[in-house]
């Protein structure tokens, strides 16, 4: 067999996963050439796919020598198709780096590795031993970012800015752990650096629109957050259709609008609030949303039409993603629409009031976020604002209160395993229209940042909302109030990851309740829920 023919079928052997067949035609070309170096990375990949870690590592290791501007085989290893179990390439990573321990390009790529598999505190390992450079502080900086070290991340960016001058990226993180510690001019001084170099970096304008957002400056962010419908997970759309921004007064009669549910259930309801002043203006307006909010949708006001399949909509003249809604309408922070009063069902309401507790303050309870695998860094974001039910322990010992679960997906079931008295609803609810009919029944809801806290201020309920410490932009900062719900009450974490200062003030605030509500009974008269499920 010829040489090309060999490597054909070494190769051929890989993407079918017959690995000993794939060593022993690759072997056979490195004999016929020892100095062939693709011949010798099919070799080691196919000694490194069957876990042997330690005979490939010398292989892999002279094949990187060889090949120095070209990924490091054990890079090439975790591309393989089908993808490999992470432990082996984990192990074939350490094995090479016994072997070449001074190989920076290799102690950089093994920490990419873990910090992209989550195993972060091990990236950090991984790193430390890597001398100076650029490269090496950005990658640190990710990862001082993802342990939430903010400042610690900020020290890291600068030194990798310092360094290179022109790493866009550098500059762009830089910009965002400024915006986590309230350094907001500076924040989009870096932003301003990275958008310079890059132009057409879609990513880096998002991230200075998100630090113009959190600082309120809403006018001068909504053109940049428009760039997020060029990256790769933002929802395909006619960008030729997209709705133009409007003028003061502008008429829409005879334009028919569709409304798209972007990502998040509670971007669509924080921003369903704008689809009535369309309808004020003479259009005619569908909204495209996920089954889940396919009944609450149909009881906006002025919304004619409600589909669930996106993939075939119906006639219209623009386009508007929800997320592009305040940028149409000019949204500051003093000019954002009320919430909508939504049309009753009266019924839904009775229905799941007889499921509620009788007596007491009746307070609903969200600990965690739903995990959103498919969007980029959700992961992390999704772990530092989901507090866990134990955490919520100082608010359990409140006198006259009744805990009613609102949580769902995976982390509703910490109330069984930690034996904790509540009323769970959730099994039967099957949409956001049955949660808003019990939010109806609550006196007050009491969540991290998740959908329901939008929910809850659509059904005009308080709101206690636990935020992180690198709360979103839509919280604003340095405030407890929000101009988006006015029920709605912050408890901001003092410290990354430290839930006691919010929940010690939600409880001190559900006792006051409490102690309010008891005095009050006696002559309180019968109130009906604002909502209105």
């Amino acid at each position: 067999m010829a040489p090309p023919d060999r490597l054909a079928a070494a190769l051929q052997h890989l993407s079918l996963g017959a690995w000993q067949q794939a060593e022993i035609v690759a072997k056979a070309a490195v004999m016929n050439d020892p100095d062939d170096p693709h011949a010798a990375l099919l070799m080691g990949l196919a000694i490194a796919a069957m876990g042997e870690d330690i005979r490939a590592a010398p292989v892999m290791v002279r094949v990187a020598a060889e090949r120095p501007g070209a990924d490091h085989p054990c890079l090439e290893l975790a591309a393989l198709t089908p993808p490999l179990p992470r432990a082996l390439i984990t192990r074939q990573f350490r094995a090479c780096l016994r072997l070449a321990p001074d190989d920076d390009r290799l102690r950089l790529d093994f920490a990419t590795f873990l910090l992209e598999a989550g195993q972060v505190a091990e990236a950090e390992t991984v790193l430390a031993g890597a001398p100076d450079s650029a490269a090496g502080y950005h990658l640190m900086g990710l990862i001082q970012a993802e342990l939430g070290h903010f400042l610690a991340a900020i020290a890291c960016f600068d030194h990798a800015v310092a360094m290179d001058p022109a790493a866009a990226a550098s500059w762009s993180n830089l910009g965002m752990m400024l915006k986590v510690e309230g350094r907001f001019a500076e924040a989009v001084a870096a932003h301003d650096h990275a958008v310079a170099s890059t132009p057409a970096n879609h990513r880096f304008r998002v991230n200075r629109a998100v630090t113009l957002l959190k600082m309120g400056q809403w006018e001068a962010a909504w053109r940049d957050y428009e760039s997020r419908l060029a990256l790769t997970d933002a929802p395909p759309i006619d960008r030729g259709r997209l709705m133009p921004s409007l003028a003061a007064g502008q008429r829409l009669t005879g334009v028919t609008v569709m409304a798209l549910h972007e990502d998040g259930f509670g971007d669509t309801l924080q921003f369903l609030r704008y689809l009535p002043l369309l309808a004020d203006r003479g259009a005619t307006v569908v909204a495209c949303v996920p089954p889940a909010l396919e009944r609450i949708m149909h009881r906006v006001p002025g919304v004619a039409a409600v589909e669930t399949d996106c993939g075939r909509l119906p006639s219209h003249d623009f386009v508007c993603p929800m997320f592009s809604l305040p940028r149409v309408f000019g949204t500051n922070v003093d000019t954002i629409p009320p919430v909508p009063l939504l049309v009753s069902d009266a019924t839904l309401v009775r229905q799941w009031a007889g499921r509620l507790p009788r007596g007491g303050l009746r307070v609903g309870l969200v600990w965690a976020g739903q995990a959103r695998p498919t969007l980029p860094g959700f992961a992390t974001v999704d772990r530092r604002r989901s507090a866990g039910l134990a955490t919520f322990a100082p608010l359990f010992g409140a006198p006259g209160v009744s805990f009613v679960s609102l949580q769902a997906g995976p982390a509703a079931r910490q109330a069984r395993a930690l034996g904790v008295a509540m009323t769970d609803p959730m099994p039967d609810a099957s949409d956001f229209a049955d949660t808003a009919a019990i939010i109806a029944g609550l006196d007050v809801v009491v969540s991290v940042d998740t959908s329901v806290v939008h929910l809850a201020g659509l059904v005009r309920k308080p709101v206690f909302l636990l935020d992180r410490y690198d709360g979103c932009w839509r919280w604003l900062s340095g405030r407890s109030d929000s101009p988006w719900y006015p029920g709605l009450t912050i408890f901001r974490q003092d410290q990354p990851d430290d839930w006691s200062g919010p929940m010690a003030k939600a409880a001190a605030s559900l006792r006051t309740m409490a102690a309010c509500r008891n005095l009050g009974s006696s002559s309180a008269g019968t109130r009906q829920p604002a909502f209105v499920a």
